[in-house]
Parts: structure tokens; sequence; C-alpha cells
């Protein structure tokens, strides 16, 4: 009798590994765009898109890591897989709770805009992870 063959997904992935910095997060919201545009996100989602994992970067960039360090990473992926587009914003910063005198709008946004998004904080990292249903092409 054969061995059955393990069930096997498709993941279509973009991962990227980026400094930090408001250059980048702004870059980086351009390229999940149109990475999600040509997977068939309609556009309106693909901005919804754009703005929340922009904000996920943000708070990277401004609440991650202690004023002053240098060589701090956030990692993002993108994946298309099982009828969703998937984005996760990763650091290796702290979680610091509590509203801030210049923010604290950032995660409000993302729950609003996205249909699924989780915040997951260990003393090691931070990472946001959002989803939006789009079947394959």
């Amino acid at each position: 009798m054969p061995i059955d063959e393990p069930v096997r997904r498709h993941t279509d992935e973009l991962v990227l590994e980026v400094a930090a910095v408001p250059a980048q997060a702004a870059a980086l919201r351009e390229v999940l765009a149109k990475w999600a545009l040509d997977r068939g996100l309609p556009r309106e989602l693909a901005e919804d898109l754009k703005l929340t994992a922009y904000e996920a970067m943000t708070n990277v960039v401004k609440h991650a890591y202690p004023d002053g360090t240098e060589g701090n990473v956030m990692t993002v992926t993108a994946a298309h897989d099982d009828g969703h587009l998937k984005i996760s914003v990763a650091d290796e910063g702290r979680w610091r709770d509590g509203r801030r005198p210049d923010g604290g709008r950032g995660l409000p946004i993302i729950r609003a805009f996205a249909p699924e998004a989780s915040v997951t904080s260990t003393p090691t990292g931070t990472i946001v992870r959002l989803a939006w249903p789009c079947p394959a092409l």
C-alpha cells in the first residue's frame, strides 16, 4: 500500500528585512500594495492593507527600540495562502503599553481596517499579523 503524499499548500511569499527607519516603512507600504494588487486583491482593500501595514511599521520605527540605538530591523512578510493575503510586521524590540504623547492611534486604525489583526508581544519582540480574504487567481 503506497504512503499518501502529504498535503502541500502553495504559498506565494515575500520576506523583507529592513532597517527600522521611516524611509523604509514608506517604501515598503508601496511594495506591499503593488504585491497585493498583483495577487488580485481589490484596489480598495489594497489601500486598507497599505494603511494598516504602514501603521504597524511606523509603530516599530517609533516605539520598538530605545532612542539612539543603531542597527534595529523589522521583518515584513507577505504571503498569499489559503485564500488570504497575510502580512506580518515583526521587530526585536520591547512592547511598551500605554498611550504616548506622539501617537496612540496605530492599533485602533489597524483593527478598524484589517479584517483580521493580532498583536503578539514577548520580551524578544512584537509581531503584528494582518489578513484579508483573497481567493487565488
